[in-house]
């Protein structure tokens, strides 16, 4: 006998084996007591993601929505869109300070934001937009002259410390209180960063992971704030005095508060490679991100100093020429400004994973770690005592990430 003879019966057989077995199955099931229905009835529904429902209620179904296909043809098309909220940590800058402080981090949080499209000849393009911030100062809040005088025992050459006043009368303009805010910076700046790249996608890997390699252009802006503080309480009341009051005033107490600030700005245009690279397993999928950048930083920097000076009288409000309510006198020194250039080379690499709620939408979360090894100015210069930094340091930022992606 033939082998297809043999085989079709075989198939034959096979098949009316089944039908008969069906026709049993549903005969006892009509025969089965009123309590175990009554089980069946209590059993918990099905799991609905076990079904892959992908809530598209309203699409109509394919026939490429019934076959098996290549991990290749399950990778998106079209235009797609991903946020990520950032909590980084960045480093601190490299400052003449003794104590060596640039190996510490500080919190920070950013947003990153990417949209790009992708053709059916799996050719597209990317747009990144990041932005991040770390602040991280140290705060004194130091009494002023007036906190505790009482004008009834106040002399014009011995200030007496009494009774708090009360608040309201006296207060210092721009606080409401009798108090200033001594602050000086450990790690302030704000970083932006710009991306456009064009992508391409690979062919799958035999266990179905895919490769997107990419070139592009990349641009960050980074701005650095250092600003140092100090405090002079009861001064050399002769010489602040006699600058601004008339020689009949004689003050009661001064203030002096006087601070170095400095502003760094760094443009860097860049060129980047790099790729990425994910892998679905189930309604899992692992995501990798690697990207290496180099090219010029444009560095200016702008300094100054500022004196403010509160005077006080016999009835420790703050005193003018003229008038008996609250003026501050505030004198600056004129901006300086320096600039430079430094060759930048760095690396951003991302590791996540993400879940599929539907087809479209998936949510995410990792690790981010970028490092921007070479060209970076920070701390700034100064006229006053604050440190100033170097103009070719580093800044590493390293910490998580989570957020959402659309059809990506």
């Amino acid at each position: 006998m033939a082998a297809r003879k043999l085989t079709s019966r075989f198939t034959k057989a096979l098949r009316d084996l089944a039908i008969t077995a069906a026709g049993a199955i549903f005969a006892s099931a009509s025969l089965m007591p009123v309590h175990a229905e009554g089980l069946l009835q209590n059993a918990p529904p099905a799991d609905p993601f076990a079904f892959d429902p992908d809530f598209r209620w309203f699409e109509p179904v394919q026939d490429f929505d019934l076959i098996d296909m290549k991990p290749k043809y399950r990778a998106p098309h079209g235009w797609f869109a991903t946020y990520d909220r950032l909590y980084l940590y960045g480093s601190r800058p490299e400052t003449d300070d003794e104590i060596e402080t640039e190996f510490l981090l500080d919190s920070g949080y950013g947003h990153r934001y990417e949209v790009g499209f992708m053709n059916e000849d799996d050719r597209g393009w990317s747009f990144n937009y990041t932005e991040h911030m770390v602040v991280e100062n140290f705060t004194v809040r130091a009494e002023a002259a007036n906190r505790f005088l009482d004008p009834a025992n106040a002399t014009s050459t011995d200030p007496t410390f009494g009774f708090i006043r009360p608040p309201g009368g006296g207060n210092n303009l721009g606080s409401d209180y009798r108090f200033f805010d001594v602050d000086d910076t450990f790690n302030h700046f704000k970083y932006k960063n710009f991306e456009l790249n064009r992508t391409w996608r690979m062919e799958p890997y035999h266990y179905g992971g895919i490769l997107e390699p990419m070139i592009g252009v990349r641009y960050i802006n980074l701005i650095d704030f250092n600003q140092d503080e100090l405090l002079n309480t009861f001064a050399d009341l002769t010489s602040i005095a006699g600058q601004i009051f008339p020689e009949t005033l004689v003050p009661q107490a001064v203030d002096q508060l006087l601070t170095d600030q400095s502003i760094t700005e760094n443009d860097m245009l860049l060129g980047q490679i790099g790729f990425r690279y994910f892998k679905y397993r189930h309604r899992f999928v692992y995501m990798g991100d690697f990207r290496v950048f180099s090219g010029q930083n444009w560095q200016s920097n702008a300094r100054n100093t500022e004196e403010l000076i509160v005077v006080y009288n016999d009835t420790a409000e703050v005193v003018t020429i003229g008038a008996p309510e609250i003026v501050i006198d505030n004198d600056a020194t004129d901006p300086v400004f320096e600039r430079n250039s430094e060759f930048v080379v760095g690396f951003e690499v991302r590791a996540e994973i993400g879940y599929q709620l539907t087809k479209m939408i998936q949510v995410r979360t990792g690790v981010t770690v970028l490092d921007i090894a070479t060209g970076v100015w920070r701390g700034g210069e100064t006229q006053g005592r604050a440190l100033g930094g170097d103009q070719d340091q580093d800044l590493v930022m390293v910490g998580f990430n989570f957020g959402l992606s659309l059809n990506h």
